[in-house]
């Protein structure tokens, strides 16, 4: 009976985890989508976060740089993620890697964020360094 009991007290723990990475992970998604499709108005309009500071002609200029690069292939998600809470506003880190044909292996971190109305994306870095990638998102 203990043994049932670390069992289900890990499974669900896992279920919690996964089901809370879940929301960040459709918005991720479906970034990913619109970037294969070029459609970088959309994202603006409906996945950046506009009270992170950065403005909408910023997202504008760096999606089109990246759009800029080619094809995107081999896209993975890296496993695990990290969410933190403050003041009721939620942020959420997702790593992910892909390959470029000019650049070779680019490693990628979003950070959505929530403040109450679902998820955002506050930051996208993307980088053949991943120090800089870290680096870059690593305050939140």
């Amino acid at each position: 009976m203990k043994h049932l009991l670390i069992l289900f007290i890990g499974l669900s723990t896992l279920t919690f985890t996964s089901c809370s990475s879940g929301a960040s992970e459709k918005v991720a998604d479906e970034f990913h989508q619109k970037l294969d499709e070029g459609d970088t108005k959309y994202i603006v309009d409906n996945l950046a976060d506009s009270e992170s500071g950065v403005s909408e002609d910023e997202w504008q200029d760096f999606l089109d740089l990246v759009v800029g690069w080619g094809p995107q292939t081999e896209r993975t998600k890296k496993t695990g993620f990290s969410a933190k809470t403050n003041n009721g506003i939620t942020t959420m880190k997702l790593s992910y890697s892909f390959q470029v044909e000019e650049y070779g292996l680019i490693h990628e971190r979003l950070v959505l964020v929530d403040r109450g109305e679902g998820y955002k994306i506050m930051i996208a870095m993307m980088n053949s360094d991943e120090s800089v990638v870290e680096n870059g998102t690593s305050e939140y």
